[in-house]
């Protein structure tokens, strides 16, 4: 792994391959330490900066600010997304989707990523990640739907409050 400091310009979002149910960090974290040993900051050794079970807890496995391992290629200048299970199979969880659309909100405004720059694994390695269930554009569709209920949800309250406003004046007028 090379030495400085990682400016994330990308999101890569990646799932485990392995339908099982039960939590998938510990196990992960042993199979990336086996392949690699590239213990993180963090004293994980996983190569992903955020992992998500399918409940939703969210790891953090790695800083942002330090480079991932993986995507090859691809570990500086990225943000890792690890999710728990198979799309090939299945989907992922209701849980799953909300954590994962939080960090990448986060992400997009600390680092300033376009969201057009949420990718699926596979847009940069030959392999089905993260899942074949899952389209391309996938994590990038879930984001924009996040933000467009924030947004909606901002408007309501919005709303809401010019019209308090709104009555409050005409009646003191």
């Amino acid at each position: 792994m090379a030495n400085g400091r990682n400016v994330p310009r990308k999101i890569i979002v990646h799932h485990t391959a392995d339908a099982s149910l039960a939590p998938q960090f510990e196990k992960v974290n042993a199979y990336h330490r086996a392949k690699w040993n590239l213990k993180s900051v963090t004293g994980s050794f996983v190569g992903y900066h955020w992992f998500i079970e399918r409940d939703g807890s969210v790891y953090q496995a790695r800083a942002e600010e330090e480079e991932g391992a993986h995507c090859l290629g691809h570990n500086r200048g990225s943000i890792g997304i690890g999710l728990a299970g198979d799309f090939s199979v299945d989907l992922p969880t209701a849980s799953q989707r909300l954590s994962m659309v939080k960090i990448i909100d986060q992400a997009v405004k600390i680092w300033q990523i376009h969201p057009a720059a949420i990718f699926p694994h596979r847009a940069f390695r030959p392999t089905s990640c993260y899942g074949l269930r899952l389209s391309d554009r996938w994590a990038r569709q879930e984001y924009d739907a996040y933000l467009h209920a924030t947004l909606s949800h901002l408007l309501t309250i919005l709303k809401a409050v010019l019209e308090q406003l709104l009555n409050y004046v005409s009646r003191k007028a």
